[in-house]
């Protein structure tokens, strides 16, 4: 992978030069992939699936060099972005970055966002599998694999769990269930298994009838459709529906 783009700067041996004279460029230090770290977090976390601790539930180790690598790229398109900004403000009339260097621009900008959405990514799927382990009581054979933080997110979310479970009086253990506990209220499920469903309406229990196929989402009560999240027919379907 190349350097980073250059950021315009005036020459030393100029002197004031009228704003259509071309200007020197000032390299910014560091090594610029455009995203490629924070791809390779991704796909480190796609190639766990299903080669994990439990049925599909795994986490790899956290790859904190490569978390760094992509904070420390981000931290040098943000360089490049405002001292470009900066230094071609002057250049137009308007104090609009000219014509010419807009495209460097927005393509610092996309990388910008790109590597934003990666980290964001790579960390709240791993937050959802450290939750997942927790329900399927695998999460101490993981804790190896977790950062400090993530310990200490799971050691907050067993208190929550086990807070939850006391106000509502519920005598078994939660972590006997499949998925974590929902609100009585509607959650968001995609159908994994139709099979049991022969492909016509059925009457759920709240009186719903509804058609059941394989990829399709629906938004149903939770009461109605926790037999099938337990027997794998539905999935859950993270967001915030299901608040």
């Amino acid at each position: 992978m190349g350097k980073g783009p250059n950021v315009l700067e005036p020459s030393a041996s100029s002197q004031s030069p009228p704003s259509s004279q071309i200007r020197i460029f000032r390299p910014i230090s560091g090594v610029m992939n455009y995203g490629q770290h924070g791809r390779d977090l991704l796909m480190e976390l796609k190639r766990s699936e299903g080669n994990g601790l439990t049925e599909g539930v795994s986490l790899p180790a956290y790859n904190d060099k490569s978390v760094q690598s992509a904070l420390q790229e981000l931290t040098l398109h943000v360089q490049a972005l405002n001292d470009q900004v900066e230094s071609t403000r002057e250049l137009s009339p308007d104090g609009k970055p000219p014509i010419s260097v807009r495209p460097s621009i927005l393509l610092q900008s996309a990388a910008i966002q790109r590597n934003k959405r990666c980290l964001l990514a790579y960390h709240q799927t791993r937050l959802d599998r450290i939750q997942q382990l927790y329900y399927w009581q695998s999460q101490e054979a993981a804790e190896e694999n977790m950062c400090p933080p993530e310990i200490e997110f799971l050691r907050d979310y067993e208190k929550l769990v086990q807070s939850f479970q006391a106000s509502t009086g519920v005598s078994w253990d939660l972590r006997s269930q499949t998925v974590p506990p929902q609100p009585s209220d509607r959650v968001q499920v995609r159908v994994v298994n139709a099979d049991k469903f022969d492909g016509g309406p059925i009457v759920l229990e709240s009186g719903v009838s509804v058609v059941l196929t394989v990829g399709s989402t629906h938004y149903l009560l939770y009461s109605d459709v926790e037999e099938y999240l337990r027997s794998g027919d539905l999935e859950l379907l993270p967001g915030e529906e299901n608040i």
